[in-house]
């Protein structure tokens, strides 16, 4: 009985492995590839939350045990399926129990991988090979056996296990010989579990946020984000034409293709971006879940030399500005928004994301990077605007809500860079006292906004009106510069204020 399972077992997994690697032979990890087509099935099923911890956790690996986790379930339940297909056969038409076992075997099994892949021409060959192993197992081992029984002869079994395993290592190195050939699809495919990891994150901001009419969402939808440029309309670049220039100060020069830049390890980060324009009741800042690479990894494939200290970005519309080679490091290559491809008014295929900086450095529609010796201004210093260091904290009044019960209730966002926002502090008699607002909860990026929420409780002895003013403490202790000034030339300052009547 041992002796039998144990072929059993061994019948299985040998025809589900050579279904699989069949597949890999011929289609490499193309989207025909069964493991390919099976994660790609499986990525909209898992829930959001569960495929953005695998990411974060594995990073660059999460892809590859993806794969093989995937691929040893359809392994086994194809082996499954072609064993049991195989007996089935064999039980009803015993006098042909070899051509029975074996049509059913292959009918069974394309029939299981077919709506994986979506196209007949991809299973029939896997399909065959694993009834055609099955069938291959149950000669072997009943050659002289007229009664059908399995024999116990382990030597018979070896012989047949170090055929299909010589099988399975050439397919599967004419698998991996092809890999080369459908890297684009496993990008595709890790792009598909980056963007549903990117949803998560947008799901996730939303549930932290305040419930309240008005207040203005943690995560801004693509088509309300703001935007400034200084084209009328968006340059149109095509992906496959673009590419990305590494020169200047470096070891090796790059010139970097759209896929090449997402062959880097992706990331989703949070960021929120504000324009040096922004007034403090302007509308010029928004958070959005930013895919993309990390520009340091290019950076470390150029080899930097010693003396270079900046970087001179350009854009295909002939923008530019130098950064701090410091800033450009810690700096984002981003191709995606909010879990889907980068919009062309936002910069596609690429554009620059650097942190705690104002907006007019996240240079869009990027082409060119040169790393330089010394500092070369930019666009807008040439037109007099400075602003080159860390963006202003700010606080926004987006509301003011008179809930029935008399309330009055003031709804807004506050940003401090990536210094974060630890509180905000509102005042109802013109700045003599101050008491802190609600809070959203804090999102993992710091250099994000945070909602807040205040409310005023009106009694009889009040005056007619209250005279507000909003501040934010910054993640370092500091609190925001009472001094109101305009945007012009170093972003501007000051309190946000509001006169609110008591009815």
């Amino acid at each position: 009985m041992r002796e039998t399972r144990l072929v059993a077992i061994v019948t299985l997994l040998a025809a589900g492995i050579s279904s699989v690697a069949t597949s890999f032979g011929i289609y490499a990890t193309s989207e025909r590839f069964l493991v390919s087509s099976f994660n790609r099935l499986v990525l909209e099923v898992l829930p959001g939350w569960f495929v953005s911890t695998f990411i974060q956790v594995l990073g660059d690996l999460a892809l590859e045990l993806s794969m093989l986790f995937s691929g040893a379930i359809l392994s086994v339940v194809v082996g499954a399926v072609a064993v049991g297909g195989y007996r089935l056969g064999a039980s009803i038409r015993p006098s042909s129990r070899e051509l029975a076992g074996t049509v059913l075997a292959v009918a069974l099994v394309f029939v299981v991988t077919y709506p994986v892949v979506g196209a007949a021409s991809a299973v029939v060959l896997p399909a065959i090979v694993g009834g055609a192993v099955v069938a291959g197992f149950d000669l072997a081992l009943t050659s002289n056996e007229p009664t059908g029984d399995v024999r116990s002869d382990r030597r018979v079994v070896v012989q047949a296990v170090g055929a299909v395993a010589a099988y399975n290592v050439v397919a599967h190195g004419l698998g991996f010989v092809r890999r080369s050939q459908t890297r684009r699809s496993e990008r595709e495919l890790q792009g598909q579990a980056t963007r549903r990891e990117a949803e998560h994150l947008v799901a996730e901001a939303n549930d932290a946020g305040i419930d309240a009419d008005g207040i203005k969402p943690l995560i801004s939808e693509i088509g309300e984000f703001y935007r400034v440029d200084i084209n009328p309309t968006p340059p149109t670049v095509d992906a496959d034409a673009w590419n990305l220039s590494v020169t200047g100060l470096v070891d090796e020069e790059l010139e970097l293709e759209y896929d090449d830049i997402r062959g880097y390890e992706t990331i989703n980060q949070y960021k929120a971006i504000r324009c040096l324009s922004d007034g403090i009741d302007g509308e010029q800042l928004d958070t959005a879940v930013w895919t993309g690479c990390r520009m340091g990894d290019v950076l470390e494939d150029a080899g930097v030399q010693e003396d270079g200290e900046y970087a001179m970005v350009r854009g295909v519309d002939d923008y530019f500005y130098s950064i701090p080679l410091e800033d450009l490091a810690d700096s984002l290559l981003a191709f995606g928004m909010n879990g889907m491809e980068l919009p062309a008014g936002h910069g596609y295929p690429v554009r620059l994301l650097v942190p705690d900086r104002w907006g007019k450095l996240h240079v869009k529609w990027l082409t060119d990077v040169e790393i330089v010796g010394e500092e070369a201004g930019g666009y807008w210093e040439e037109r007099g605007w400075n602003g080159m260091g860390p963006v202003n904290a700010v606080t926004k009044v987006d509301r003011i809500n008179r809930p029935d019960d008399g309330r009055i209730q003031l709804v807004g966002h506050a940003y401090a860079g990536a210094r974060g926002v630890e509180a905000v502090e509102l005042s109802i008699d013109g700045g003599d006292s101050w008491e802190e607002a609600t809070l959203s909860e804090p999102l993992p990026d710091p250099d994000t906004t945070r909602q807040w929420r205040y409310e005023i409780d009106p009694s009889a002895d009040d005056p007619d009106s209250y005279d507000v003013y909003a501040r934010t403490i910054d993640g370092e202790g500091t609190v925001q510069p009472e001094e109101r000034t305009d945007p012009y030339p170093d972003g501007a300052t000051g309190w946000a204020q509001r006169t609110v009547r008591r009815q």
